[in-house]
């Protein structure tokens, strides 16, 4: 029986029709390796930059996007605290200027040249810092003849600990602001919960930035931070297993390691989701997973001498059923084309900083990439 459900979420997953789902079964099978499909590493996913909004008549196709914009501070400063970074933008407001403008020129790269239609981002300092991004793209939209594609919706809680910054949600979708919380206990709370809804149907969007590799001591940091993720998305789960969730950020840990696979429950099988039912049974599909180094592109940030991949996307089983919200694995990628990689003598191509203070010459955007997906929504129930 599992095999015939999953076999017919399948054919829903890439766009056929529901009453195909069974014939392209037979054709597909529920494979992993053919399920998810070979992922791009490449510098584009053409297969994820689809027009907003287009579709096959039952769907409309979005991109969604998550990306550590590295240290986006605003321009004001914050007398309670004492990081570098938060000073120096503060102090010096055309800096502020000029990142909001190469992150512009950054999203104005995706989906086509028209920016991601949800864009998680980690580093945020204040709803100030994505306001300001959110005017400069829309500018840039306009210029375009595209003011009806503009970002209308912020969603933020700003945190107090550590560095004061946090993740935020900018998209021109309809969201449910109201809905909107900050998860987590005092220490462990740069986890944002958004809601977006379109058509009637609901996407749980779960952005968070888990502890950085400051030192050796961090592992049980992170898997605090997993464990949060994990417990609202399984309460989530229980009270409605089909419901539509998505669990990203910067993670700092990669797929394998244990914050990842026991704490978030994070599974590279379809199958394995799909059969969850109840309890920790329930997991995420980590569409990161597949990052595993070898590709062209061999990570998302490169660092102490090599690449890891700590940008991650994960989705609930309810997004691998054909029904509400849809997302199509095969078209996960990595963001890198040439002008957000590093070049010359040294380079490895790895993401362009936009650094700190200190750097000299030409800045850049972020010491990240982002990871994109195509996402779909039914219409009207």
């Amino acid at each position: 029986m599992w095999a015939l459900i999953c076999k017919s979420r399948v054919g829903f997953l890439f766009g056929f029709p529901i009453f195909l789902g069974a014939l392209c079964a037979t054709i597909v099978g529920c494979n992993p390796e053919q399920f998810l499909g070979k992922i791009s590493n490449g510098d584009h996913s053409t297969s994820n930059s689809s027009a907003v909004g287009g579709g096959d008549g039952d769907y409309k196709v979005y991109q969604f996007c998550t990306w550590n914009m590295e240290n986006f501070f605003d321009d004001q400063a914050d007398p309670k605290s004492h990081d570098e970074m938060e000073n120096w933008y503060a102090k010096n407001p055309d800096m502020f200027k000029l990142k909001v403008k190469h992150l512009t020129e950054a999203i104005m790269m995706m989906n086509q040249g028209v920016g991601p239609d949800i864009l998680c981002m980690c580093e945020v300092e204040s709803e100030r810092s994505v306001d300001a991004l959110r005017q400069s793209v829309n500018a840039a939209l306009e210029a375009k003849g595209l003011k009806n594609l503009a970002y209308k919706n912020i969603l933020f809680k700003p945190d107090n600990t550590g560095r004061r910054f946090g993740p935020a949600i900018l998209t021109r979708l309809p969201v449910d602001a109201n809905r909107t919380q900050q998860l987590g206990k005092n220490g462990y709370r740069r986890v944002i919960e958004g809601h977006i809804n379109v058509n009637g149907y609901d996407l749980t969007v779960i952005a968070a930035h888990w502890t950085s590799r400051v030192n050796a001591n961090t592992d049980s940091h992170r898997m605090t931070y997993a464990e949060t993720c994990y417990g609202r998305f399984r309460a989530i789960a229980t009270s409605n297993p089909e419901a539509d969730v998505i669990v990203c950020g910067d993670f700092n840990d990669e797929f394998k390691d244990s914050s990842v696979q026991h704490g978030l429950h994070a599974s590279n099988d379809p199958e394995e989701v799909i059969r969850g039912e109840a309890g920790d049974q329930l997991k995420l599909l980590d569409l990161s997973a597949r990052f595993d180094g070898t590709g062209a592109i061999k990570g998302t940030i490169y660092g102490k001498g090599h690449w890891s991949t700590f940008d991650h996307i994960c989705v609930s089983r309810g997004m691998l059923d054909g029904r509400g919200w849809v997302c199509d694995p095969k078209t996960t990628a990595i963001f890198a084309p040439k002008e957000l990689r590093k070049t010359g003598k040294n380079s490895r191509g790895e993401p362009f900083p936009f650094g700190n203070p200190k750097t000299e010459g030409e800045r850049g955007f972020s010491d990240h990439f982002a990871v994109n997906v195509q996402i779909r929504v039914q219409n009207f129930k």
